[in-house]
């Protein structure tokens, strides 16, 4: 029997939810369970190692044996968990995936609003207004 694998994700924030499903898809085991941050009585129960976690820019992993994997690195460990997905988990042991692939998952985490999130959870905070002093002068 396989190792099951927990995803804590954000799941008020559709973009996210859309992409977990559509890898639960590839999921012909049921390795996968989901679990929304937000279920924070559910989460402090069943995940106390994710006491203090950031679940507003990243997902995480729990692995059967509690190891704890965070964003990047908690998508290359769910996809190596779905052999239906192994073809892309040969694009995150390619060479440099792990020094390139953290940023690439934080933009796309600080940019999912504009990828299809569709949520008010998912804006990003307003630029600060600019004060008088920062205003050009007239003269």
């Amino acid at each position: 029997m396989p190792e099951p694998i927990a995803i804590v994700y954000d799941g008020d924030c559709a973009f996210c939810t859309r992409s977990l499903r559509a890898l639960q898809r590839l999921d012909g085991r049921g390795v996968m369970h989901l679990y929304d941050s937000h279920a924070s009585e559910l989460i402090a129960a069943k995940f106390p190692m994710l006491a203090n976690a950031d679940f507003d820019n990243a997902m995480f992993a729990v692995t059967a044996d509690g190891s704890v994997f965070r964003g990047y690195f908690a998508f290359k460990e769910l996809l190596r968990k779905l052999p239906a997905a192994w073809p892309l988990l040969l694009l995150c042991d390619l060479p440099g995936a792990s020094v390139i692939g953290p940023p690439i998952y934080a933009w796309v985490a600080h940019n999912r609003r504009r990828l299809g999130c569709g949520s008010e959870v998912c804006e990003l905070p307003a630029p600060p207004a600019p004060s008088p002093r920062d205003s050009p002068r007239k003269r």
